[in-house]
């Protein structure tokens, strides 16, 4: 029987999907890091995905973004994205401004054509988007781990995607930089964004994410973020105890502790 999550998925409107992987086989060389998986992403989802370090995260999502071709299947991807990578990608020595930072996103074909007053303008927007205008002069390394995001965000967003992908956005955040980047992806997937998250935080998959995929042993499961979040799944995710309870603040993943 489906939950009531999964039954409210399949009736929305407009699940069309965005981006299809198709029985592919994802790695490096001769070296094979995820095999045969598939996955649709529909227009509109919010999808988590979850893997223990070394699982093939960001493997799939070099392969969505049309970075690394699989060795066998297909990956294709209908919308235009925008990137929001993790922050230790981005050299700190470099005297990059914030608008500078927010300007790397428009060099793509289909930025190719703008003019200089336009190209001002889209950064403006989507720093103001994010929060991040006032500090449009500021050097990026001067920020701090959450306003830095911000701005990864608002580079994402400068092309006017309709996927936005991320890259492990709240990693090393402080409890009020996560809780602001996180609303903000939040609002931005209100407006009608899909979004496309990695991240080893599963307080965060448990609060925003609707639909999980998994990662384990080179293969991929994904469903409703609620029918994915049980603990036999993953403890075998993990290869440790795990316990799943229901609060008032929400649902709680944590390590099983043994009296």
């Amino acid at each position: 029987m489906k939950s009531e999550s999964a039954m409210e998925l399949e009736s929305q409107p407009n699940r069309e999907p965005l981006i299809q992987v198709s029985d592919a086989h994802l790695g490096y060389g001769t070296r094979i890091i995820l095999r045969g998986v598939s996955l649709d992403v529909n227009r509109g989802d919010f999808l988590g995905i979850v893997g223990p370090n070394g699982a093939g995260k960001t493997t799939i999502l070099r392969a969505v973004l049309g970075i690394l071709r699989p060795l066998q299947g297909n990956v294709s991807c209908r919308g235009r994205t925008g990137y929001a990578p993790q922050r230790s990608q981005l050299d700190p020595i470099f005297p990059f401004t914030v608008e500078e930072v927010a300007a790397m996103g428009l060099w793509t074909p289909d930025s190719a054509d703008l003019g200089r007053r336009e190209r001002r303008q889209k950064v403006a927007g989507s720093l103001e988007r994010c929060g991040m205008l006032d500090h449009a002069r500021t050097a990026f390394r001067d920020l701090s781990g959450g306003q830095k995001q911000r701005v990864l965000v608002a580079r994402a967003l400068v092309s006017d995607p309709e996927i936005l992908i991320l890259d492990e956005p709240t990693n090393d955040l402080d409890l009020r930089g996560e809780f602001e980047v996180m609303e903000l992806v939040r609002s931005l997937h209100d407006s009608g964004r899909t979004v496309v998250m990695v991240t080893h935080l599963l307080h965060l998959v448990t609060r925003y994410v609707r639909r999980l995929a998994l990662l384990h042993q080179g293969r991929l499961e994904c469903g409703p973020t609620e029918d994915m979040l049980r603990s036999d799944r993953l403890e075998m995710l993990y290869g440790i105890p795990v316990q799943v309870a229901d609060s008032k603040a929400g649902r709680i993943v944590a390590p099983k502790m043994e009296r």
